[in-house]
């Protein structure tokens, strides 16, 4: 069976039959007055909507508010709270009123600033550090060097105040005995 649709008497319900070139682009509106689909769309809205809440002093906005504000059903705000209250980046303070509960809404200029003064501070740090770490490896050579030379070994010497200064000989009798490195020394016991 063959459907005539050049038939007269067959017609489609109003509005269902149009074809694509009679559809208008969602980015063009029909007139002044109405809004795009991208004007309405829920991304938009929710930047919008954050950008509310980073105006709020204390991070809390009134839905009520909100809507009128972005000139919105209230429908629409409980659409984007909902899924911003789901991963916990606002939570519900009273009955119409929400609160920010994430650490920071936008990178703001500020912040940037302060990122790279920190980042600078740290590059001065890390380079200080450097130097530090190579004069520790400078000193440990050249100390390194004065033991091992033996003009050096003869003229290293201790005082007994050096040996008083070091708090574990307090109270004790200490001797010092200069000798060839492999000679023993025994002392006896007092109590024998």
């Amino acid at each position: 069976r063959k459907l005539d649709l050049e038939d007269p008497e067959i017609r489609t319900p109003k509005g269902k039959g149009r074809t694509l070139a009679q559809v208008p682009s969602p980015r063009t509106p029909k007139s002044p007055g109405e809004k795009t689909r991208y004007d309405t769309s829920l991304g938009l809205l929710t930047k919008k909507f954050i950008r509310l809440l980073s105006e709020s002093p204390d991070g809390v906005v009134d839905l009520n508010r909100a809507a009128e504000v972005l000139e919105v059903q209230k429908r629409r705000i409980y659409d984007i709270t909902n899924v911003l209250e789901g991963i916990q980046l606002i939570r519900k303070k009273s009955k119409n009123n929400i609160q920010w509960m994430g650490t920071g809404i936008f990178e703001d200029v500020t912040v940037t600033a302060k990122q790279q003064v920190l980042r600078g501070e740290l590059a001065e740090l890390a380079r200080t550090e450097r130097t530090l770490d190579q004069f520790l490896q400078d000193c440990a050579l050249q100390l390194r060097q004065l033991v091992d030379d033996e003009a050096n070994q003869r003229l290293a010497y201790v005082t007994y105040q050096d040996l008083g200064t070091i708090s574990s000989f307090q109270e004790q009798t200490v001797i010092a005995v200069k000798a060839p490195p492999e000679t023993q020394l025994e002392v006896p016991d007092f109590s024998e």
